[in-house]
């Protein structure tokens, strides 16, 4: 790609927002999408050539560096987060929350999309509607769907532009094909609808719990009560303690199995629906070459329900005993490393 200076021009409407100065790849900007990420990095034009060469240098060395030193990822620093939420933005949560249960989730103007055929046929009529009625081509620039990372002073929005390119995924010269334009929204969809169905499952999950609370909170507010009224109340409890406890042994591990699975998923919290997990032993080394993995499809208070990816088979786990198992995540895990080997044959004449 060669760098040059974009000219406004009065007869080029995607140049127009372009001020004249501005340096970037005329072959990334015209086919916006191919691989490419505008440079964020660029030198001015109003810098001397030595700065701009003695920048480039440092910047190449700065790089080679980075590329020797071992990959490492920055820790996760929380601080209290949940506490700094407002009221403001507990409402706003709660109206998005509501949207994604409308029948127009992505806005009226993309079309309905309550059920992902819905969503799909929105998005063949999105497709056509952007090419125009007088384009014939099959493919459609990604320029146009990036004239929304623009903000209300014209000026383009880099970070918005990587993430449509993240999204969209378009070829080299930047077009899309209607299946690639379907696929990415049909992406979105679905993690949409995990994340509504992971927001349902908690909720359902708090309830359970909050029911439990409040029986026991019952309890002990009448056992108060009825002595504070007077009443003897003692001789029933320590009758009923004493038949109690003589079970006690009997429902004591499994008691204990749900006090911990109960642990796991408000307290630890490995995995939420709509993630790939994989169990093993915590006392065994984890296998080199990858582990069989299960997607989460349901979390309750006491049992998790997964789906084996390779053969579509249904278990369901207590949470208990997953409490005491190595769970790996794939999802929280987008650096893992997997080794595979790879076989070939050549054939050599002898002489």
């Amino acid at each position: 790609c060669h760098q040059f200076p974009h000219r406004a021009e009065t007869g080029q409407s995607h140049f127009a927002r372009i001020r004249p100065g501005d340096v970037t790849c005329y072959c990334c900007y015209a086919g916006i999408g191919g691989k490419l990420v505008i440079s964020l990095s660029r030198p001015r034009l109003d810098e001397s050539p030595h700065k701009s060469s003695k920048k480039l240098l440092d910047s190449s060395a700065k790089l080679e560096i980075m590329l020797l030193l071992e990959e490492w990822e920055e820790p996760d620093i929380r601080t209290n987060a949940a506490s700094k939420a407002s009221i403001k933005d507990i409402l706003q949560f709660r109206q998005a929350v509501s949207l994604m249960d409308d029948t127009f989730p992505f806005t009226p103007a993309f079309g309905p999309a309550k059920t992902r055929a819905m969503c799909v046929d929105s998005c063949e009529k999105l497709f056509h509607r952007l090419l125009g009625p007088d384009n014939t081509s099959p493919r459609l620039p990604f320029e146009t769907i990036s004239e929304i990372a623009y903000d209300f002073d014209h000026r383009l929005i880099r970070d918005k532009v990587k993430a449509l390119i993240k999204l969209f995924r378009p070829d080299r010269k930047g077009f899309l094909t209607k299946l690639d334009f379907v696929s990415s929204i049909d992406d979105v969809y679905k993690d949409l609808r995990l994340f509504r169905a992971s927001l349902a499952n908690s909720s359902s999950i708090d309830n359970s719990l909050a029911l439990i609370i409040n029986i026991v909170f019952f309890l002990v507010a009448i056992i108060v009560i009825l002595l504070i009224m007077g009443f003897k109340t003692w001789e029933p409890i320590l009758s009923f303690s004493a038949f109690f406890f003589s079970f006690s042994f009997m429902f004591g591990p499994a008691s204990s199995k749900y006090f911990e699975g109960i642990l796991l998923i408000f307290i630890r919290r490995p995995y939420d629906i709509g993630d790939k997990i994989a169990l093993s032993d915590p006392q065994q080394d984890t296998s080199t070459s990858g582990s069989s993995t299960w997607f989460v499809e349901k979390v309750s208070l006491f049992t998790t329900t997964v789906r084996f990816a390779t053969t579509n088979e249904v278990a369901t786990y207590s949470n208990g005993s997953l409490a005491r198992l190595r769970i790996i995540n794939a999802k929280r895990s987008p650096k893992a490393v997997s080794p595979s080997d790879l076989s070939s044959v050549f054939d050599s004449p002898l002489s």
